[in-house]
């Protein structure tokens, strides 16, 4: 179990973590020479079978930013008041991050009790009972304790060990490994060693890992989990990683050390945001703020969502305008700070991650915020995922990394029964349903008013019925597998649709087809000639032979038929089975000149049948691509 000191000042803090471990925290000379705590202070102690590690946390107003960085949602609170002091600024301030970040347990411990009465003991006693009334530590012990002659440190150790015993018992959700980077620093002998809290998930040693910030792939040489080597470190753990393949001087406190298939940096952070009581203004639209999540700092502006103002006390919907890359997850809270205050704002419920802002303040996308927000406290992807796909296709693997979800929980929800999957994305049957819907009845429209159409092009068709291309795109191909809707010549149109031809065209298709049905077929110029008519006026009628897909034209003066551009296609087919070729070689396979031969492979080329590497082509299409 770790433990998280919180307090004002001079409270006291050091001192409690020194009687109980008998280590000083306070490691920087201008720790000891000021005699207060500027950064995070580390200590462990073995009680009652169980080892805990203390986070010692700055009580200065002016080290907030460190107090922050040193509190994790599955540590357990000490919160330290002085008897000769009572409840001061900093004790509220660190009170309402303690239950902004999540923490659900805690003991508070009443300092210098030698400086007092027994009288005033007691009265301090009441007002901490006032004070943490409605927190998560309202029926906390509170134990009073002096740390000059002893005096309730035993009956401290004892109730820690029992809350260590209760910790050792919980459950963690089935999460990817991520670690907040707090340290970094080298040791001759051993190399780059980080430390942090094991947010979620677990490692173990010579685990493939990544920092948060770059990418940067690195390996787990050793572990010490709570200043005690290890085979593995798990969720809650104060863990310090001997890391392979990158220096400690890349490493700075804010990173996260995670699995490169959940690394997801983001600038598109939605939350649920709630203000303090007593906040002393109202939050104005785009105020300016500091974010703190975990060991990391950003800066940036919070976008209300439901009005212009959030009063204090209240809750609303938000989205988090930074100034730099997140590497939050969904259900991850945040510290609100005022920019201009200088105070702690309130705090933000991670709901969403790149939800699509382009109307921020929509009804729909509000009412679809509002159900993901109750998915996110209740932490259930499962709801979170259906709710998603009502509203548009989803991409499944950013939805994973966006959850910090496990392989094993990733495919449990691909056995979502409601859940249609095509490619990279997933969909709601419902959505499906009724998106495909309405590109049918906007195609038979279409149909009925221009019969002679082969159908309408994905964007044209996409604004018809008032979707986005991306979404349309795959609700489309969808309907093209079920066989609703066909593709043909990049135009989307009914199964059982057939273009009525116009006689006109008919009629000029039957003029060129003999001519054009060789190994070699003409030019436009020469087919002009062999017909009689100006080639001026050939140019502007052939086009129409292509678009009924009669002719396939693959350059700017030369025509195929679809069936020589198939037989074509599966010789290129033929030859790459045995290796990528040339020029030539398709050239001496298909008996075309070597000039015909090229403009045939770049419009393989360009519809993405083939690629040249150098002199050589191999085929990443499939011949279908070719014929549309």
């Amino acid at each position: 179990m770790i433990v998280t000191l919180a307090g004002h000042v001079d409270h006291g803090k050091t001192s409690i973590v020194h009687a109980l471990t008998g280590t000083d925290t306070d490691r920087l000379a201008e720790e000891k020479e000021r005699g207060l705590t500027i950064d995070l202070g580390f200590a462990y102690s073995d009680l009652g079978g169980h080892r805990i590690g203390f986070v010692d946390v700055p009580g200065h107003h002016r080290f907030i930013h460190n107090m922050v960085a040193g509190v994790a949602s599955m540590q357990h609170a000490l919160l330290v008041i002085a008897a000769d002091d009572g409840v001061m600024p900093q004790t509220r301030e660190h009170l309402q991050i303690l239950s902004l970040l999540g923490l659900k347990r805690g003991t508070i411990a009443l300092s210098k009790i030698d400086r007092v009465s027994d009288l005033e003991v007691n009265n301090r006693r009441d007002e901490i009972k006032t004070f943490v009334e409605g927190s998560f530590l309202e029926t906390a012990n509170i134990i009073a304790v002096s740390s000059e002659d002893g005096q309730g440190i035993d009956v401290l150790r004892d109730a820690l060990a029992t809350a260590a015993a209760q910790h050792s018992s919980e459950r963690q959700l089935p999460r990817e490994f991520r670690l907040a980077v707090d340290r970094s620093f080298s040791t001759r002998g051993v190399g780059t060693v980080v430390t942090g809290t094991v947010v979620e998930g677990q490692c173990a040693v010579d685990d493939q890992l990544v920092l948060g910030s770059d990418a940067t792939p690195v390996r787990v040489r050793n572990l010490h989990v709570q200043n005690r080597p290890a085979s593995k470190a798990e969720f809650g753990d104060r863990t310090a990683m001997n890391l392979v393949g990158v220096d400690a001087e890349k490493v700075q406190r804010g990173d996260w050390i995670t699995k490169n298939t959940v690394r997801l940096p983001t600038s598109n952070v939605t939350i649920q945001l709630s203000v303090l009581r007593d906040f002393p203004r109202t939050v104005r639209h785009r105020s300016p703020v500091h974010i703190y999540h975990a060991t990391s700092h950003h800066l940036g502006r919070v976008a209300l969502l439901e009005s212009n103002a959030a009063d204090p006390g209240s809750e609303q919907l938000a989205d988090l305008l930074v100034e730099s890359e997140m590497h939050v997850k969904v259900g991850d809270s945040l510290i609100i700070r005022d920019h201009d205050l200088g105070r702690t704002m309130g705090g933000g419920l991670v709901i969403a991650l790149d939800e699509p802002s382009a109307r921020r303040r929509s009804p729909a996308r509000l009412d679809m915020l509002i159900r993901l927000q109750s998915a996110s406290i209740q932490q259930d992807p499962d709801e979170s995922l259906l709710d998603m796909c009502r509203h548009r296709p989803v991409h499944f693997d950013r939805f994973r990394r966006s959850w910090n979800l496990t392989k094993s929980d990733a495919e449990r929800l691909r056995n979502l029964p409601p859940l249609t999957f095509k490619n990279d994305f997933v969909l709601h049957d419902e959505y499906l349903t009724t998106q495909t819907s309405a590109f049918t009845e906007t195609l038979e429209e279409h149909h009925r008013r221009v019969s002679d159409s082969e159908g309408i092009e994905l964007e044209s068709l996409a604004t018809l019925v008032g979707q986005p291309m991306d979404a349309s795109r795959i609700v489309l191909a969808c309907a093209v597998d079920d066989g609703t809707i066909k593709l043909k010549g990049g135009r989307y149109a009914l199964a059982h649709h057939h273009a009525n031809v116009p006689l006109a065209v008919v009629a000029l298709f039957e003029k060129v087809q003999p001519l054009l049905d060789q190994t070699q077929p003409p030019s436009s110029g020469d087919l002009a000639k062999q017909l009689g008519i100006p080639l001026s006026k050939l140019e502007k009628e052939m086009p129409s032979l292509a678009k009924f897909r009669l002719c396939i034209q693959i350059s700017t003066n030369r025509y195929y038929l679809p069936d020589q551009i198939a037989q074509l296609t599966q010789t290129a087919i033929d030859l790459a089975e045995h290796d990528d070729f040339t020029v030539r070689a398709f050239r001496d396979s298909t008996g075309v000149g070597r000039n015909i031969v090229i403009e045939i492979l770049e419009y393989f080329d360009r519809k993405g049948f083939t690629r040249r590497n150098g002199d050589l082509r191999q085929i990443v299409g499939t011949a279908d691509q070719v014929l549309t």
